[in-house]
């Protein structure tokens, strides 16, 4: 793979066999589930929110591997998971008829866009995320519109006594807090369910401030008896009634169009697969990239997942359809080949030189409907459809789309500015047009945005920082401010910082003990050090009133903000006293280690079961509450979990 550009160079080198050029390999977007293709997918879903508006349902259906459907299959003396076939093809079966539910049938009512994912839980049972954008005829605005299609508490059981059985079989959360402390859910810092549970009881539905609504759960009095546990409304999971009963699974629905950044729900239910594997470079300057094979040793893939695959059942699917439309100076459009491949013969082949771009030119010169249409780039996929094998537009019969013309940082220079023009131009009829303002060939992309006004003030900035607000997470929209304010000459550094600020920031404000002052303290800080890095200093640019002084704990960073806070809690502080003789032994010759400052590297080994976590709690809980910084790692999430402020580690 390589810039057409740089084969002709090759070419008139004296180059001649593929093979000697494009070493690198890397997993395509045409690669399903590879992390192109999921950051594609991210990108394409966050078009839709651009162009109808933030989603108005979250939703995830769960696979029964209980349910009728599969249980008749089973032969008497088989089960659900050695037959992954049968649960792939039964869930695909209930995914298709619960599209037609949403889709054909409105239940929620009329959809103008919605994407889901497939993703396999550990178990390796199969689950989707759904999130559904309604018409703006059928947006849900009230807590009383929210209550005919959600609801979260225990139905009677003398009127409606099947589906008071599928909630208590699939809705019910937990038990965890004091009444299971060990519970997956429960977090290791605070001793809370992540997920809030249980709910507070509320007598009506209230919107949420930038969150899922609160629910009503009125306090009855009456509960339910599960495995020696009372669970009442306040451990109800949201759930829809109609869906509950016709699909017999957990089906979690959500209420998220009071939900502000939603990026952050789309990067979860994009975010591809768990990777838990790591492999160590030789310290070598030359080392050949290979894609392929990284994600082929940190990938791990479930018997339901191998078979969802081998069956070719998609595990992504988004309506409408949008293209992701190239973007590419003259003559640089990518070119793939083969190493046996002749270069000659690759860029004398006219088809390859075709692309979106290209073609968009020649149409808006030859095509009188294009002409007449005079549109946009990015509008061109809502008329005219793209042919793969042909390279051509041609125009729409059926169906929609809309087109996501690729991102660009300002630092590419030239191709950042041809994105800017297309995003403005109507009808461009080739490069050199899109240069022409005014009857005059501008000699840069740049130059002809000037002439444009599109460079004027700080616009260009702010609609550049605006459109990475939607999908960019906080830590690279700080990147991309600094370099704005570097290489981007902005007029008024100060209104940009003011204007952007909060997205900036987010990322600061999980942090519930952080006041304001102190996390814009530690934003500027990070501004900073990026600034740095490039020769310059955030008091350059002015954008407080006073200068900004960094202090000690300022340039911290947060992973170390979090290790410094976390909360050792009295059963942890409590158990060295419950070490056994070997326990005890292996405890007090590694804090000798540690309180004498003395290097030292320590193995524990044993049988699962034998009490190593145990030890590991427990030499965590005194090193932190003495006040030194403990780091938690693990191979895997799973073990990760099992330690206090345990993560996985990752070389």
């Amino acid at each position: 793979m390589d810039v057409l550009a740089g084969l002709l160079d090759l070419l008139r080198r004296g180059e001649r066999e593929g093979s000697q050029v494009g070493k690198n390999r890397i997993l395509p977007l045409s690669f399903t589930g590879g992390p192109r293709d999921m950051r594609r997918r991210y990108m394409d879903a966050i078009a839709l929110v651009q162009r109808f508006g933030i989603p108005d349902i979250f939703l995830t259906i769960t696979c029964n591997p209980s349910c009728p459907e599969i249980q008749v299959n089973l032969l008497s003396t088989d089960e659900a998971q050695n037959r992954p076939d049968l649960v792939s093809r039964i869930f695909r079966a209930k995914l298709e008829e619960f599209k037609k539910d949403i889709l054909k049938r409105q239940i929620f009512g009329k959809v103008a866009a919605f994407m889901y994912t497939v993703k396999f839980q550990k178990r390796g049972l199969p689950h989707a995320h759904f999130l559904i954008i309604l018409d703006e005829k059928y947006k849900l605005l009230t807590p009383e519109a929210y209550d005919k299609f959600v609801c979260a508490e225990l139905p009677d059981p003398k009127r409606n006594s099947d589906l008071f059985k599928l909630v208590t079989q699939h809705m019910l959360h937990g038990p965890c807090g004091q009444l299971n402390p060990t519970s997956p859910c429960m977090k290791k810092k605070n001793g809370h369910c992540k997920f809030k549970f249980p709910k507070e009881f509320a007598k009506q539905t209230t919107k949420g401030k930038s969150s899922y609504p609160i629910y009503r759960r009125r306090n009855t009095g009456k509960s339910v008896e599960i495995r020696g546990q009372l669970f009442d409304n306040s451990w109800v999971v949201s759930y829809n009634p109609f869906l509950l009963s016709k699909f017999n699974c957990h089906i979690n629905v959500e209420i998220c169009s009071d939900i502000k950044v939603v990026k952050y729900i789309y990067k979860y239910i994009c975010k591809g697969h768990d990777k838990i594997a790591f492999h160590i470079h030789p310290n070598e300057t030359n080392i050949e990239v290979d894609e392929i094979k990284e994600y082929q040793s940190a990938r791990w893939v479930s018997p339901p997942e191998a078979v969802w695959r081998i069956f070719a059942f998609p595990i992504s699917e988004m309506i409408p359809n949008v293209y992701h439309l190239q973007l590419h100076l003259d003559g640089q459009q990518i070119v793939s080949f083969k190493n046996t491949d002749n270069i000659s013969r690759i860029v004398n082949n006219p088809m390859i030189k075709k692309t979106m771009l290209t073609e968009f030119f020649r149409m808006n010169s030859e095509n009188e409907n294009a002409i007449t249409l005079n549109l946009l780039y990015r509008e061109f996929p809502e008329y005219f459809v793209w042919s793969t094998t042909y390279k051509m537009w041609s125009r729409r019969q059926q169906g929609y789309a809309i087109g996501r013309v690729v991102t660009c940082h300002p630092t590419e220079g030239e191709r950042y500015y041809l994105r800017l023009l297309l995003m403005n131009v109507r009808g461009p009829k080739s490069y050199k047009n899109l240069r022409t303002v005014n009857g005059i060939t501008c000699g840069t992309f740049r130059e002809a945005a000037e002439k444009r006004g599109l460079l004027l003030c700080d616009n260009n900035l702010i609609e550049c920082m605006s459109e990475a607000v939607s999908y960019q997470m906080p830590h690279s929209l700080r990147h991309l401010f600094a370099v704005l304010l570097v290489y981007c000459n902005s007029a008024n550094p100060r209104e940009l910082w003011k204007k952007f600020e909060i997205p900036m920031s987010e990322d600061f404000n999980k942090y519930p003990n952080m006041h304001t002052r102190e996390i814009r303290h530690k934003v500027l800080n990070h501004i900073n050090d990026i600034l740095h890095s490039m020769g310059r200093y955030i008091n350059e640019f002015e954008l407080t009133q006073g200068k900004i002084q960094p202090s000690a704990t300022a340039k911290e960073a947060k992973d170390v903000h979090f290790e410094r806070n976390i909360i050792v809690t009295e059963q942890d502080l409590l158990l060295p006293y419950k070490l056994n003789i070997e326990q005890k032994r292996a405890y007090n010759v590694i804090l000798d280690r540690i309180f004498s400052n003395k290097l030292g590297a320590f193995f524990i080994d044993g049988p699962c079961g034998t009490g190593k976590s145990f030890l590991y709690r427990a030499l965590l809980a005194t090193v932190r509450h003495r006040g030194f910084r403990a780091l938690a790692t693990a191979s895997s999430g799973v073990a990760a979990s099992h330690l206090p402020g345990g993560r996985t580690a990752h070389f």
